[in-house]
């Protein structure tokens, strides 16, 4: 008993089957979490090592270079890059995506602590953390207050950011702007000399003098007592009378008598702007595969739970939303909730005015909740989420979940209409179709399921969709095959056409009589075609090659520019420009903007980026988009031209807000050499030549030369003999000039820094350098000018390498409607002729460049495994190796409708529509298998070839044209774009739409045309093979004939 008879048979059974896949199916797609993109997981590992007051030189060498030696051998390794920044060295190890990051992650701490001895002395410890490039925070959150700016900065750090970071899945939580208090003491730098002290001496005493110190446990018979001496200060008044020395004989030296203590704001690093209103700012970051939408939802209750529990203790702090970064999600998710909903009602018209019946209509469109609701309990089970691309995939399925439901009732239809009971109608045309719809259901997930294997990062994208079409088509088999039959047994009747002279009834009937004269037309054309048939072939191919010439004039990008109503502008000013002049410049900048009526809010913060004092960075959140007659990418053009005048003072960049890269710009373009001079040189040379190039916006690079520096220079022969050690007298100098933290001061609970370095007017090394003294071994204080000589030089900002080499980075933001393809190829074009690199210089793209020649290989991949594939499974559905070739003809029809259609609506070719292409391969095989599969059928029930070919294409032009309408129909909500967040794909659906009108159109000619052909060469091959096996060429035994 097959499973066509069984549901005819059972239907109580079937219902409640169906039913709890139901069921099944809306549980799973309420437990399953929502996000942009699925969770992509590289296993990427960060080094960050704090060296206050080293040079990018120092910390290349030191640092960098001894962290990337120990940790280069690792397996899996696939890039490693690190920054050095004044002060601060980055490490960043990405590895193969298949690599277990835990294991990784602790095989770096092991490698880094064994190399932790030959790194410098003085460096903080090393900091080891899994870096996620979508690491961005998913809400910012402005303070506002009118309290002391130290005080309000320990309640914001006290009280209101542990109470975020407890909230479950949140990452942590960074503060920008504000400065909190510290302890500050200052010393004299002449009653320091006056008492042959070192500054080092000082710190050392006060830091030794406050530690808490375990001393051990003892038991008597009863107890066991833990011992600690406790050394913490108390008082202002202990830390003041901390002894620091003793003069001649005996006679103390009290700290208060070598420097002032007081409570201080700490130097500030950061400042931030909220409208052009100082504030505090606080970024909240998720979890690394965290669910975005849960984490926001939490943050966003705290947030009035922290405003309340702040006023019930009278603490003047109101926290407010500044950005929602769970805001684009949402819309994106109900946008393309929406084409989905508006899909399948026009999915249900086109079916219902095609077989002019309601029930029909109702029993073909229960495929639809079936298919997508069932195919939920596959994805939550596979653990995939909510995100653009699963939905995209269930809009593009839409079309295609219907066909097969559309297939099999079309055919019970006209079993019913010969004549038959509906029971035995519906089990004669299920069973009739049921290879042709196993095998258009085969041919689909055979396009689909490579693309969940493309290798790489893409790959990582690309897998959730290409298995979610694959799970619903293999629900919708299921269901055309069992509810289908079953539903058409018990509830259809032959006769049960709408009637009547209602607007309706007339418009069907209007429409019954156009698909009448449709198929006669039909019918006298192709009997044109089969007299003529290599000149329809000849057609077809010249369509086909010369639009494949289209794909030159259409742009090509990696993802189309989103309208998501915000994005962000980076300032850079001069190497060396303090944090007030980059305050006091950006606040000119802003003013500017906030000017534009399309602004809603802009936050800034100044410094925040590697505690870069000349670099801030801008959030520019716009006005819905129905307030405002400019586009996101209009605002942005409007933002670079008004920022062209300050353009002499500052380098800016205005970017998308990124939810793939990590906020790095599309173009990158990585310049990798040993000799920084020649490396410079060059890449400025790049830099100028991808400036002119029209698809590019923004260029840059990412070295900075030319930062002022002040160095001392010691004579190692004469510090010998006065028995100072260099790294000591270096310390001295730091400890004057940066100070250092030196202990910890408790008050009310909180704890704060005790800072120590020299009074503000004695700090500048240049000028006091004669009369600075640092201590030599024994204590004694000797004069610096004796020992070592000052030089002004320029040092350099930043010193970037990868995979051990230096590096330097040109990058760039694409100008409106250009295309990373096209500009890449301009620039690799100059790069291999009058700009060749130089002996000792390569070059290599990363980032989008990179990633989107990586999708055109891989979707060409995609696409000859799709067609491999097909042909595998149409040659063992049908037993032969020929036949599937007329059906793999028509592929390249859709493609051409395809590229047209992309050209004419100036649409870009982006991961989006690239995916449309691969759709259509499927959805072209699926007609020509209609066509072919019923001729077939009818020759074997003793037609001639050509009349089986008439008649054939007569009875499938129906449902051909039906499923391409309702293709059509699924796919018109996302060609339309209906919000302007869902512009971002229309490319895809105007491509599938353009293919599927072509491929229709020419499946129906070319097919026919080619049948023929193909038939004579099955033929001519089966005689062949026959007669190799020493039979007659019909199959028949020779021995059969002739002895007598």
């Amino acid at each position: 008993m097959n499973i066509i008879d069984l549901s005819v048979k059972r239907p109580i059974f079937m219902i409640c089957l169906v039913t709890a896949l139901l069921v099944g199916g809306y549980v799973s797609l309420k437990s399953m979490p929502v996000d942009t993109f699925p969770d992509v997981t590289f296993p990427v590992v960060a080094i960050s090592v704090a060296y206050p007051g080293a040079s990018p030189v120092d910390l290349e060498r030191e640092v960098s270079k001894k962290i990337e030696d120990e940790i280069s051998s690792l397996a899996g390794l696939e890039t490693l890059t690190s920054n050095n920044y004044e002060g601060m060295a980055v490490v960043i190890a990405q590895f193969l995506l298949e690599t277990d990051i835990k294991d990784v992650e602790q095989q770096i701490r092991n490698r880094v602590g064994n190399i932790r001895a030959d790194l410098p002395v003085d460096i903080q410890e090393p900091v080891i953390r899994r870096m996620d490039p979508a690491d961005q925070p998913i809400l910012f959150l402005t303070v506002s207050s009118k309290m002391p700016v130290g005080e309000l900065y320990d309640v914001v750090d006290e009280r209101v950011k542990p109470l975020f970071e407890r909230i479950a899945d949140v990452g942590q939580v960074q503060i920008f702007g504000g400065r909190k208090n510290e302890v500050r003491v200052y010393v004299d730098k002449d009653k320091l000399e006056r008492r042959e002290l070192s500054m080092l001496a000082v710190a050392q005493r006060i830091a030794e003098t406050s530690k808490d110190v375990p001393v051990g446990k003892f038991d008597s018979a009863i107890s066991e007592t833990s011992l600690r001496t406790n050394g913490a200060f108390q008082s202002f008044e202990d830390l003041k009378n901390v002894t620091v020395s003793f003069v001649g004989s005996d006679r103390a030296v009290k700290l208060h008598e070598v420097a002032d203590v007081k409570m201080d704001l700490e130097d500030a690093t950061t400042t931030a702007t909220m409208n052009g209103e100082t504030a505090l700012i606080l970024a909240i970051y998720k979890q690394s595969g965290a669910n975005t939408l849960q984490v926001a939802n939490r943050a966003i209750e705290r947030i009035g739970e922290v405003n309340k529990l702040m006023k019930e203790r009278n603490l003047d702090v109101n926290l407010e939303m500044a950005r929602d970064g769970s805001v684009p999600i949402r819309m994106n998710v109900a946008d393309v909730f929406e084409t989905i909903v508006i899909g399948i009602i026009l999915c249900v018209l086109v079916v219902f005015f095609f077989l002019g019946s309601l029930r029909s209509t109702f029993i073909t469109a229960t495929a639809l909740p079936t298919s997508l609701l069932g195919g939920f309990i596959l994805m939550y089970v596979s653990g995939f989420s909510i995100n653009i691309l699963t939905l995209l995939a269930l809009s593009l399925a839409i079309g295609l979940l219907i066909d097969d439901a559309i297939v099999v009732r079309e055919n019970i239809f006209r079993h019913m209409e010969m004549g038959k009971p509906p029971v035995q109608a519906a089990l004669d045309g299920a069973k009739e179709v049921g290879l042709a719809v196993v095998a258009t259901t085969l041919v689909v997930m055979a396009v689909f399921a490579p693309i969940a294997f493309v290798p790489g990062m893409i790959g990582q994208f690309l897998k959730q969709f290409g298995l979610t079409v694959v799970f619903t088509m293999a629900i919708s088999l299921f269901d055309a095959f069992t509810m289908g039959p079953m539903l058409s047994a018990y509830l259809a009747s032959p006769n049960e056409h709408v009637k009547g002279t209602g607007l309706i009834a007339r418009m069907l009937a209007a429409f019954d009589r156009f698909q009448t004269r449709l198929e006669e037309l039909y019918e006298s054309s192709l009997k044109w075609v089969i007299g003529h048939r290599l000149t329809v072939l000849t057609m077809a191919a010249v369509i086909f090659f010369s639009s494949l010439g289209l794909v030159a004039f259409i742009s090509k990008t990696f993802l189309p520019q989103s309208e998501l109503g915000e994005f962000t502008i980076s300032v850079e000013l001069p190497v060396g420009s303090s944090l007030e002049r980059t305050d006091q410049f950006t606040r000119e900048v802003e003013q500017e903007i906030r000017q534009f009526p399309e602004v809603r809010l802009a936050m800034k913060t100044v410094g925040s980026q590697m505690m870069e004092s000349n670099k801030a960075s801008f959030f520019v959140s716009l006005v819905p988009s129905k307030e405002r007659k400019l586009s996101t990418e209009g605002v942005k053009q409007k933002t670079r031209e008004i920022l062209k005048k300050y353009s002499k003072d500052a380098i800016f960049a205005v970017s998308d807000i990124d939810a793939v890269g990590g906020g790095q710009k599309p173009f990158n373009l990585f310049i990798v050499g040993d000799d920084l001079d020649l490396l410079t040189q060059y890449a400025e040379k790049v830099r100028d030549r991808t400036a002119q190039i029209k698809h590019f916006a923004d260029v840059d690079m990412n070295f900075r030369s030319g930062k002022p520096e002040f160095r001392v220079n010691f004579d190692r022969v004469r510090s010998e003999a006065l028995g100072v050690s260099t790294a000591t007298a270096g310390m001295e100098l730091r400890y004057r000039v940066e100070g250092a933290e030196t202990a910890i001061y408790r008050q009310n609970g909180i704890e704060y820094d005790v800072r120590v370095r020299l009074k503000e007017d004695q700090r500048d090394l240049r000028s006091n350098f004669d009369t600075t003294l640092v201590p030599n071994q024994n204590g004694n204080m000797i004069r610096l000018s004796r020992i070592a000589t000052p030089e002004d030089a320029k040092g350099v900002s930043q010193i970037n390498r990868q995979n051990k080499g230096r590096y330097i980075a040109i990058t760039a933001n694409m100008s409106p409607g250009g295309s990373i393809g096209d500009g890449t190829a301009e620039i690799e074009k100059a790069l291999a002729g009058d700009l060749k690199p130089p002996a000792g210089i390569e070059f290599r793209f990363d980032g989008q460049a990179k990633e989107f020649g990586k999708l055109m290989v891989n979707m060409v991949i995609a696409m000859g495994l799709g067609v491999l594939l097909i042909y595998l499974v149409l040659a063992s559905l049908y037993e032969s190796f020929v036949t599937p070739l007329t059906i793999l003809l028509a592929l390249p029809l859709g493609i051409s409708g395809a590229l047209v259609a992309l050209f004419v609506f100036g649409k870009t070719l982006d991961l989006f529509s690239m995916i449309g292409m691969v759709m259509l391969l499927g959805v072209v095989a699926k007609n020509s298998i209609l066509l072919v599969d019923y001729t077939k059928q009818l020759m074997r029930e003793g037609l001639e070839e050509n009349e089986a070919l008439l008649k054939a294409c007569r009875i499938r032009l129906r449902p051909i044209l039906m499923t391409s309408f309702a293709l059509i129909a699924g796919m018109l909500p996302i060609a339309i774009g209906l919000s302007e967040i869902g512009s971002q794909r229309m490319s895809m659906g105007i491509g599938i739409i353009g293919g599927i009108l072509s491929s229709t159109f020419l499946t129906l000619l070319a097919v026919p045309a080619a049948f023929g052909y193909v038939e004579r060469v099955d033929r001519a091959l089966i005689r062949l093979f026959n007669r190799f096996r020493g039979l007659n060429p019909d199959g028949s035994s020779k021995s059969a004939h002739g002895h007598h």
